[in-house]
């Protein structure tokens, strides 16, 4: 068997005894000031939309699942009143905090934090070491996500079918976890090894309750093998980067990819970098589209959908997964449904995606109006009588600063969370670093049975 390192002849060699190194090696006191705030603000984010996602349909069903199915334990469930052992409960909140697709762009603070708070609530870690434990993650799948980045453009595994999320994630979630266990270089590299190999997530699962189910298990896995690694447990020590390991198996990949693994980790921090947070709880490929919608309607006011003949966009190829969809689950990945809601109503709210607003005749009418035009740099409705209103498609905007994040936090948590804790979170995550562990901030994130 040939075991010759693909790494060789692209500068990928070593990569992954990289990534545990500078997991071990990562300290708050020395980040730049704005990469421990921007990571704050993820942090808050992802908390919102989990809680807010523990109230909906998905979070139902997962919280059923989890009282007749899992082990219990002393760690959180964010948003509800059950507690788990720290494994499941890294799946149940990494499966909420992708629940409603409402988690920054990329995705990358959700099965991070979850294998982070976990591992802390369970071992009882500092606010600090579980704050790096989270940046170290994130900052880990960062280093891979060029393997994915030019999806858009039919390149790489992202365009082939694979997912980041379940096949990142459990390497950004073992890191995070080991981290958090105070593992030596060894045996992070051992977690990270195990880890490669727990990987798979599909691009099909957009727009089903199977897309976050990715996540939680990416946290869990990614967990587990930290947990494994801590008892000596073994992996290959260059799973990413070896022959028939991850990059040959997610591959072929082109050389500019290859090459930007790993540039800048522990140097450049991607959390250095506004944090791209989501106004929408839709895939962010629907949200040009959205937003040119939204613009359009309140420049040229209301429109009746019984006025117009149809609409027209570049819908993106992942939106076009459910171009039809039949449940308000799949709305999320329907650039037609998305577009249709915002011209009816004006807005799109996370509480858009019921399978009642699905089934609405008036959406129904129009979904069926919205055509497909490749490579469209424009949003055309075109009425009846022949009027014809155009509004041009812009990259969307991202939330910034902590006043627009707090705002989206308490929108989200507002029906969920007494007001006590509703204003608790935000101040604990502010200080985390200072707390002598993560117990107040999971205690602020727990319902009262009685609630």
């Amino acid at each position: 068997m040939d075991e010759t390192p693909i790494a060789s002849t692209t500068g990928t060699r070593g990569l992954s005894r990289q990534i545990a190194e500078f997991t071990v090696s990562l300290s708050l006191d020395r980040l730049p000031a704005n990469v421990l705030s921007n990571a704050k603000l993820a942090v808050l984010d992802c908390l919102g939309v989990s809680v807010l996602a523990a109230g909906e349909e998905i979070g139902g069903k997962l919280l059923r699942y989890a009282r007749n199915h899992l082990g219990p334990g002393s760690c959180t469930v964010w948003g509800s009143d059950l507690t788990l052992n720290p494994r499941d409960a890294a799946l149940v909140n990494g499966t909420l905090a992708h629940g409603l697709d409402f988690d920054d762009r990329g995705h990358a603070s959700t099965y991070t934090l979850a294998a982070a708070l976990a591992a802390g609530e369970g071992c009882g870690a500092s606010g600090a070491r579980t704050l790096e434990a989270f940046i170290a993650g994130r900052e880990a799948m960062m280093t891979l996500e060029p393997l994915f980045a030019r999806r858009s453009s039919g390149i790489g595994p992202g365009a082939r079918g694979w997912h980041s999320n379940g096949i990142l994630g459990p390497i950004a979630a073992a890191c995070a976890a080991s981290k958090v266990l105070d593992l030596d270089v060894s045996r992070t590299l051992a977690a990270v090894g195990l880890a490669t190999g727990s990987c798979g997530a599909l691009t099909r699962d957009g727009g089903t309750m199977a897309k976050p189910f990715r996540v939680g298990h990416a946290a869990s896995a990614g967990l587990t093998c930290a947990y494994l690694a801590r008892e000596g447990f073994t992996s290959d020590e260059t799973a990413i980067e070896a022959r028939y390991g991850l990059l040959d198996a997610v591959g072929p990949l082109q050389e500019d990819i290859l090459e930007a693994l790993g540039r800048g980790l522990g140097s450049d921090f991607r959390l250095g970098r506004e944090v791209k947070l989501k106004r929408f709880g839709s895939c962010t490929a629907t949200h040009d589209g959205v937003e040119a919608m939204l613009r359009l309607v309140q420049e040229k006011g209301p429109l009746e959908p019984s006025e117009i003949d149809f609409i027209e966009c570049d819908m993106h190829p992942y939106p076009l997964v459910r171009m039809q969809p039949e449940r308000g689950f799949e709305g999320r990945f329907s650039m037609a449904y998305c577009l249709s809601l915002a011209l009816l109503h004006g807005h799109l709210d996370p509480e858009n995606f019921t399978d009642e607003r699905a089934r609405d005749p008036e959406l129904r009418d129009l979904l069926g109006r919205v055509r497909h035009v490749p490579g469209s740099d424009s949003l055309v409705v075109r009425l009846k009588d022949g009027t014809t209103v155009t509004e041009p498609v812009r990259t969307p905007a991202d939330l910034k600063g902590r006043e627009a994040v707090l705002n989206k936090f308490n929108a989200c948590v507002d029906r969920i969370l007494p007001e006590a804790q509703r204003t608790a979170v935000p101040e604990i995550v502010d200080g985390l670093e200072e707390s002598p562990s993560v117990a107040p901030l999971m205690d602020a994130l727990r319902l009262r049975p009685a609630h």
